[in-house]
């Protein structure tokens, strides 16, 4: 047998009162009678609308409600949807542009677009793959010729067009709408229909797990939860860094929808070449004050997910406040930033030309090399304390 609830219950309750004071009052005048009737409607309705209301695992701010409803009327207009995130995507920035994919694609012609070949989220490539039959990743040139001026275009995870999966995509649709957890940058260009950037949410999918609620998604299969809170544990450290009240709800919401973090703990598990990679990285660190400096030669595939790694268990180290690892990429060097919030790496990566977040940040700075690259830094934090 199913268990009432406690609210129907009180909502019962209140009804069966309300009948028995209309009866009682019955008996001293008809007008009596319509009062109390009248003051048991309203009662009624408002405790209906605060249930309602409270019925809700995430908290949307008002901002987020007329964003979505701007992105509802642009979503009609539109003659195709492509939703893309930034390059070298990982489970945020994948996971995001996939739950919204999946939130809309049954009313509308949406196609999820990501370079395959590029991506750091490969586990969750696959479990896309071979769970939902449905979904096609498009590269670019396969979608190309079918974007126009009634194209639009969701970009996730990132509002700056120079590290979007396929910039030029950006530049050929007609609409262009903004969902992103960063902050704004001083190289933002905007020419979007609609903007929605809030640096407090710890991640992407945070964002679109709450835009699923303001869309009536009640109820998301374990596929586009599990892709959500992989991108919401990722970006959190695993519920560490950067959370508020609405991370957990909405954690709470997609666990309702049968996401599974053991397969999540399966996506994060690394392959030896990285293990190997990145603790190379860790035994070449250099403390400068508080700060840990360290550094890779090597440019391949593991390379990126290593120093992400290595840059987060370089925090580990006794006394060390924030952590910043380098990589070559072509003429460029890669520098990725991590802290625990007590030092905004985001302030010291922007006066490098990056950006990001409080406690997640990076930058590319095109210089002769390592050592240059170390002095810019080093240049960069000392102005950071000196400003502090």
């Amino acid at each position: 047998m199913k268990k009432i609830s406690n609210k129907s219950l009180l909502f019962i309750a209140i009804i069966l009162v309300g009948v028995a004071l209309c009866i009682f009052m019955l008996s001293f005048s008809i007008n009596a009678l319509l009062i109390t009737a009248g003051g048991l409607a309203v009662l009624l309705l408002f405790v209906y609308l605060l249930f309602r209301l409270s019925d809700t695992d995430c908290v949307a701010d008002y901002k987020l409600i007329r964003f979505t409803k701007k992105l509802k009327k642009l979503l009609g207009e539109a003659s195709t949807v492509y939703i893309m995130g930034h390059k070298f995507s990982d489970l945020d920035s994948l996971g995001a542009s996939y739950g919204l994919y999946y939130a809309l694609r049954n009313k509308y012609n949406v196609k999820l677009v990501a370079n395959k070949q590029t991506t750091l989220a490969r586990p969750l490539v696959d479990f896309l793959r071979f769970s939902d039959k449905d979904c096609n990743i498009y590269d670019y040139s396969e979608i190309a010729d079918t974007v126009d001026e009634k194209s639009l275009v969701i970009v996730v995870d990132t509002h700056r067009q120079m590290i979007m999966d396929f910039p030029e995509l950006y530049d050929k649709a007609g609409n262009i709408v903004i969902i992103d957890h960063h902050r704004k940058s001083d190289d933002f260009r905007d020419r979007t229909a609609a903007c929605y950037m809030k640096s407090s949410a710890s991640s992407a999918c945070e964002i679109v797990t709450v835009m699923c609620e303001l869309l009536k998604i009640r109820k998301l299969g374990i596929v586009p939860a599990t892709a959500l809170l992989s991108g919401i544990m990722l970006d959190t450290k695993n519920f560490v860094m950067n959370t508020n009240a609405n991370t957990f709800r909405a954690a709470s919401f997609l666990r309702k929808n049968r996401a599974d973090p053991v397969l999540i703990k399966k996506m994060f598990s690394e392959s030896v070449d990285v293990c190997k990679r990145k603790y190379d990285i860790v035994s070449d660190v250099k403390l400068y004050e508080s700060f840990a400096i360290a550094k890779t030669d090597t440019n391949d595939q593991y390379t990126r997910i290593a120093t992400a790694q290595a840059a987060d268990e370089l925090l580990g180290i006794n006394g060390v406040v924030a952590a910043f690892v380098m990589c070559p990429s072509d003429d460029k060097i890669n520098i990725s930033a991590r802290s625990f919030g007590d030092v905004d790496v985001q302030k010291i990566m922007a006066k490098l030309g990056g950006g990001g977040h409080k406690t997640v940040s990076a930058c590319q700075i095109k210089c002769g090399g390592f050592e240059k690259a170390e002095s810019l830094l080093k240049k960069a934090i000392k102005e950071y304390i000196d400003e502090r």
